[in-house]
């Protein structure tokens, strides 16, 4: 990655790496927005009167887009450090939670929250939501750490 043209003008342009990042942190503050609400409304403390089921149609598609937008400015980034994330342990741990998040959110987190409430036990939804935040917690802490370590 570091080798192709796409890697070397990410590392040698004035702005290139800091316009992908501005572009990387305004699709994580989208995606984060898009959790955050969604795993509140899960836990009760959000949005009460509105059904999870409806709140969860209006913010995957906004999720997604972000998370595109995301893995695109983040394979920049990383092609402009490739050997620093290849041997970094926090970039090789926040890809593994980032797969681990995302499957959890295609899969069980998606179930709970498209169902109606009389179908899902009570302690499903806040369980769902607290395993959710933390999985997306870990990711970020994770990419904080890529640039620490």
């Amino acid at each position: 990655m570091a080798r192709t043209s796409l890697g070397i003008f990410m590392r040698d342009s004035t702005w290139g790496f800091a316009i992908i990042e501005a572009v990387h942190l305004l699709a994580l503050a989208i995606l984060g927005g898009t959790v955050l609400i969604l795993d509140l409304r899960l836990f009760g403390f959000f949005m009460r009167r509105r059904p999870a089921t409806l709140l969860a149609r209006e913010t995957s598609r906004y999720f997604w887009a972000s998370l595109t937008v995301m893995a695109i400015s983040g394979a920049l980034l990383a092609a402009s450090e490739a050997l620093k994330c290849y041997y970094n342990p926090a970039f090789r741990w926040k890809m593994v939670i980032l797969a681990a998040a995302i499957v959890f959110h295609s899969t069980l987190h998606s179930k709970v929250a498209r169902s109606d409430s009389d179908t899902v036990k009570p302690i499903w939804a806040p369980l769902t939501a607290a395993i959710s935040l933390s999985l997306w917690l870990g990711v970020g802490l994770a990419g904080r750490a890529i640039g620490l370590i």
